[in-house]
């Protein structure tokens, strides 16, 4: 499954980012934020387990996902509120788009931290970069997006 959700990814973020249709940016926001919970899922075992080779596959993969340019993912009228049951991303989004691009930022700021550590072949700071991933993850979810 995991495999499947990094081959997609490409094809999803293309079709999605090269749309208007606002079902499309959330379809294509929706496979961008699957695959990063997949590399997080991956990871979480290697934080208490650590192994050198698997960290650094994991990592290229991680690395891949934030490499995406979601700019195109939240436009505007592609809420919960405009789509509800398609999306669990709140309206407050855009009305604090400059918060939440600060979480988007911090979350791609700590990512390059968990890949560097693991690159690096640290275990101690890959546990302590994945557990900051995960905060900035939560933090962002906590605001932004709607229990299931």
């Amino acid at each position: 499954m995991h495999k499947i959700l990094f081959a997609a990814l490409p094809l999803a973020l293309a079709f999605g980012a090269a749309s208007a249709e606002p079902m499309q940016s959330i379809e294509a926001r929706q496979a961008y934020f699957k695959a990063l919970g997949g590399s997080m899922k991956a990871m979480g075992p290697l934080a208490k387990s650590f192994d050198a080779e698997a960290a650094k596959a994991e990592a290229a993969k991680l690395e891949a996902v934030l490499a995406t340019d979601t700019s195109t993912f939240f436009p505007a009228g592609t809420s919960d509120a405009d789509f509800p049951g398609k999306t669990r991303a709140m309206a407050k989004i855009w009305t604090d788009m400059d918060d939440f691009a600060a979480k988007g930022k911090a979350t791609k700021e700590a990512g390059a931290e968990l890949i560097a550590a693991a690159n690096a072949g640290d275990g101690a700071a890959f546990g302590a970069a994945f557990g900051k991933l995960g905060g900035t993850c939560k933090a962002c979810h906590d605001d932004y997006r709607l229990p299931e």
